[in-house]
């Protein structure tokens, strides 16, 4: 019979090194990552966008900010005025400002406020539609606090090309409502704003405050399930993708880092169409990024 067959060799044990990129690999990494960089590089300098100008370009973002009363709306857009330029544009002051300073618009407004008369919605329409298509608005960008109050109101929005961006929804619950609005007193004589809880008004005037008729328990609810009924409707005519929501409750800095988050979101998105839109061909630019995201998430 033919001898058995020779026994097979034991297996080499794993040198300590093979969780190591061998060295083509590593190569093959650092020219894919250079080709990327260069791709991407080259497809700003083609398309005439420089990406540090791209970076420190303001883009004019379109805003919507919701809430219900006490939800915080004025406290995120001061902030927001703040580090972003927006303009933030309030129907009450717009038509406050028109009447002051006479303006054509202004002085019809006066007409029916004089006779105890609610100015026409056409009237107001166009008295926020004329301000927003200012060049300095235009140019900054805006928040809209308070203009989209009714499905009218949006509507006219966006047959004049203003649609917003972003509409942003400060979610708060009605009890962080009562609790931030039904302590709440004014200083008749100052006319400073205090919080029996958070900020007590001094001992010497205490006894002055005065809380608004609306600040109390029954009022509140009856503004904030006003609000919320009408939410849904006002924003129905905006495009689903333009509308988020987040927590208002908790500390003013954290709600202010998570309002950050979503307008940083929608900047950058924003700027992206922009390049598309100058006349960068996305797969190109898309392959760049691919490339550069493959050194970046898989290079060692």
């Amino acid at each position: 019979p033919p001898p058995p067959p020779p026994p097979p060799p034991p297996p080499r044990a794993p040198s300590s090194s093979s969780s190591r990129p061998r060295p083509n690999t590593m190569l093959r990494r650092f020219v894919l990552g250079g080709i990327g960089a260069a791709t991407a590089c080259g497809a700003a300098y083609n398309y005439n966008v420089s990406l540090a100008e791209e970076a420190k370009k303001s883009s004019a973002l379109k805003m919507g900010i919701f809430a219900p009363p006490g939800g915080g709306k004025g406290t995120v857009c001061s902030k927001l005025v703040r580090d972003y330029g927006l303009i933030q544009v309030s129907t009450g002051d717009l038509l406050r400002d028109a009447v002051k300073n006479k303006t054509p618009l202004g002085m019809k407004a006066k007409g029916y406020m004089e006779k105890g008369e609610l100015v026409p919605a056409d009237l107001i329409h166009e008295i926020v539609g004329t301000y927003l298509t200012s060049p300095e608005v235009q140019e900054k960008g805006f928040i809209l606090d308070g203009v989209c109050r009714s499905k009218a109101n949006s509507e006219y929005i966006r047959d004049q090309g203003l649609t917003p961006d972003l509409c942003l929804i400060l979610d708060v619950s009605e009890a962080c409502v009562q609790d931030r609005l039904g302590g709440r007193v004014i200083d008749p004589v100052t006319k400073e704003s205090y919080h029996l809880k958070y900020v007590p008004p001094p001992e010497d005037i205490k006894d002055r405050c005065i809380r608004r008729k609306d600040d109390y328990p029954e009022a509140i609810t009856k503004r904030f399930n006003l609000f919320q009924a009408g939410l849904k409707e006002v924003l129905s005519v905006f495009p689903p993708a333009t509308v988020k929501k987040i927590d208002g409750e908790g500390k003013p800095s954290d709600v202010y880092k998570r309002v950050q988050a979503k307008v940083d979101e929608t900047v950058a998105h924003k700027k992206m169409e922009e390049l598309f839109d100058k006349g960068a061909d996305p797969k190109r630019m898309l392959s760049a990024l691919n490339a550069l995201s493959w050194v970046l998430t898989r290079g060692g």
